[in-house]
């Protein structure tokens, strides 16, 4: 089954990782159809896009190893061990440094993109799950779902430099806006999704969002933040100059992750139980194509 996705907005192609097929399966922005598929490894749970190397980051969860893919070529090129149970992973493009969360050994793996090898382990809190960077203050947010709590990291240094709480339930999904400064974490079980200055760690806001949010993504272009709501098939829509829900868009059985492509408008969110990736405008907020996904 798919589970997470990823963009390259200077190609227009779209990066669907896909659980059951052992696979990455590339998909052309302009035309919503299927270019390749290439072969990863061992249960892939998400891809992860530097554009400006045109390398896609696939975290392998039951071979513990990140797959490194060409997108000029579509094929793997390295293999990195990382931690065990990886989850998922965020670029630094300006750096290009990957974060990798690794759930059952509480660590962050940093992968240096231009050696394609580990550049550090940094200690989390207890089960890292998501992870999103920001580029601009260099730090990076990673939700600790059995802790929590979010740990901030100082990618200049490759250290952890902050433990916040995230009171109210399990937090699942992180986004980060990096033009406002807006770190945005989900809750899987109080629905809602938290607003915190990264300049201080402050909460800021907190909003109701669809049942069960759990990956999400900024678009710092319009000021807005995407999440998908596995239990109600929905992805609701923030912004982030009022910290409020504009809209809630119907999309696929079990939405589990979300990317954002700010060049062409086109939000690209995977169904996990429904095998599928549903394609939204974010100018009219509504779902105008869904894409079979593999296995």
């Amino acid at each position: 089954m798919p589970w997470g996705v990823g963009v390259n907005p200077n190609t227009n192609r779209v990066y669907v990782a896909s659980y059951g097929s052992d696979s990455l399966t590339v998909i052309d922005g302009a035309t919503n159809k299927a270019v390749a598929g290439v072969p990863v490894g061992d249960g892939p749970l998400s891809a992860a896009v530097n554009p400006e190397t045109n390398r896609i980051y696939v975290v392998n969860y039951w071979s513990e190893t990140v797959s490194v893919v060409d997108g000029a070529t579509n094929r793997e090129v390295a293999t990195i061990l990382v931690g065990d149970e990886p989850r998922e992973a965020a670029v630094d493009a300006d750096a290009n440094r990957v974060y990798v969360t690794n759930y059952a050994s509480n660590n962050v793996t940093v992968i240096d993109g231009a050696t394609n090898t580990v550049a550090a382990t940094v200690p989390a809190g207890d089960g890292p799950w998501a992870v999103a960077v920001n580029p601009v203050t260099h730090r990076a947010y990673v939700t600790n779902y059995d802790g929590n709590d979010l740990t901030v990291i100082d990618t200049t240094t490759d250290t952890a430099v902050a433990t916040v709480a995230v009171p109210g339930g399990i937090p699942s999904g992180v986004a980060v806006n990096p033009e406002t400064n807006r770190v945005y974490v989900g809750h899987l079980l109080t629905f809602n999704v938290m607003v915190f200055d990264g300049a201080t760690n402050e909460l800021l806001a907190r909003m109701m969002v669809g049942v069960q949010p759990r990956g999400m993504a900024a678009d710092p272009s319009g000021n807005r933040v995407y999440v998908a709501n596995s239990g109600s098939d929905s992805v609701s829509v923030i912004d982030g100059a009022t910290s409020a829900v504009v809209a809630e868009v119907p999309v696929g059985k079990t939405p589990v992750a979300v990317a954002v492509n700010a060049g062409t408008g086109r939000v690209y969110v995977v169904n996990q139980d429904g095998s599928s990736l549903s394609v939204i405008d974010a100018a009219t907020n509504t779902e105008i194509a869904t894409i079979r996904a593999s296995q």
